[in-house]
C-alpha cells in the first residue's frame, strides 16, 4: 500500500470512529489515556496567554483541557486530518460554550500554518500511526515559537500493552499474516526510544526528556473491553468488522481465553499498559 492509500484508508477508518470517540468524550477519562493526558499537560507548562497546537485530537480531550490552563487570553487549537473529529469536537466546543478553542482539519505531515505561530505543540497517541512521523515532527518544529515546546504520548511496546495487543496478535494468526516490519505505522511504531530520539532530533529538537508511564486499563469484563475496541479502536476495528461473523467470533473467543488472566476478583479485565512520554523545544537559534 501506497503512502497516500495509507493516508486515505486510515482517515477513513478513523472518520467512521468519530462517533463512538465522541460519546466517550462526554464521560470523565480514566485509565491510561487518562493518565497520559494529566502527563502531557504538566510536562508542557502551559502558561496564560499562550497559544497551542494539538494534533490528530480525535475528540480532543487534551486541547480542551489545554484550553483552561491557558486561559481567556490563550488560544487552543483542535486539529485531526479526520473531518469528522474535527466535527465532533467543534459541536463539544460550541455546546460547552468554550471560548479560546477553535477547530481545523490539518494533515500532521504538511501543516498549512505559518512559521513559529505556537508556544506548543501536543499530540497524544498520533504520530505512531502517521505514515511518516519524521515529517510530521519536522512540521511540528516548524510551526512552533523558538523555545516552544512539543509534548506527545505514544504506546509502549505491544509485550508491555496486552489490552490491544492481545486482539492484534489474534486477528494476524487468524488471518495468517506476516507481522508488521519494525516502523510500519500502528500503536507501537514508536515504543522504541532510541528510535523516538532520532527522530525528534533529526527534526531540530532539543532538550529531550523522556518518560516511562506505567498505568492500568480497566475494563468493566472482558466482553466490555471487546466492544470497546471494537467502538474505538480505528484500523483495528474497521478490520475486525470487515470480517464474515463465524470469524470475528473466532477472534473474540481467543483473546476471551488469553485474557482471562486478567480479570479480578470482582470480574473487571484489568491490564498492565505502557506509555512513552516524551517533552522538547525547539532551540532559540
Amino acid at each position: 500500500m501506497s503512502e497516500s492509500e495509507y493516508q486515505e484508508a486510515s482517515r477513513q477508518q478513523w472518520s467512521d470512529a468519530a462517533k463512538s470517540w465522541a460519546d466517550a468524550a462526554e464521560q470523565e477519562e480514566t485509565g491510561a489515556s487518562g493518565d497520559a493526558t494529566l502527563w502531557m499537560l504538566e510536562a508542557a507548562e502551559l502558561q496564560p496567554g499562550q497559544r497551542v497546537l494539538e494534533l490528530a485530537c480525535g475528540a480532543g480531550r487534551v486541547g480542551l483541557q489545554a484550553a483552561s490552563r491557558v486561559g481567556p487570553d490563550g488560544t487552543v487549537l483542535c486539529s485531526d486530518f479526520s473531518q469528522a473529529m474535527a466535527d465532533a469536537v467543534a459541536e463539544r466546543v460550541e455546546r460547552l460554550g468554550i471560548p479560546n478553542v477553535s477547530t481545523q482539519v490539518l494533515d500532521a505531515q504538511q501543516l498549512e500554518l505559518p512559521d513559529e505561530d505556537f508556544d506548543s505543540v501536543l499530540c497524544r497517541f498520533g504520530y505512531m500511526l502517521m505514515a511518516d512521523p519524521r515529517q510530521a515532527l519536522r512540521e511540528s518544529a516548524r510551526v512552533l515559537r523558538p523555545d516552544g515546546r512539543l509534548v506527545l504520548a505514544v504506546w509502549g511496546t505491544a509485550e508491555e500493552n496486552p489490552w490491544l495487543s492481545l486482539i492484534i496478535d489474534a486477528l494476524i494468526d487468524h488471518l495468517n499474516a506476516p507481522r508488521p516490519e519494525p516502523g510500519t505505522p500502528g500503536p507501537f511504531s514508536l515504543a522504541d526510544v532510541d528510535r523516538l530520539r532520532t527522530l525528534v532530533g533529526e527534526a531540530g529538537l532539543v532538550d529531550v526528556e523522556i518518560e516511562r508511564i506505567e498505568p492500568e486499563q480497566t475494563y468493566d469484563s472482558l466482553d466490555g473491553w471487546w466492544e470497546e475496541i471494537l467502538d474505538v479502536s480505528g484500523p483495528l476495528a474497521a478490520m475486525l468488522k470487515a470480517l464474515p461473523d463465524p470469524d470475528r467470533e473466532s477472534i473474540h473467543a481467543k483473546v476471551a481465553a488469553d485474557g482471562k488472566r486478567f480479570v479480578s476478583d470482582d470480574g473487571r479485565a484489568v491490564f498492565p499498559a505502557s506509555i512513552v512520554g516524551a517533552k522538547m523545544r525547539r532551540p532559540s537559534s
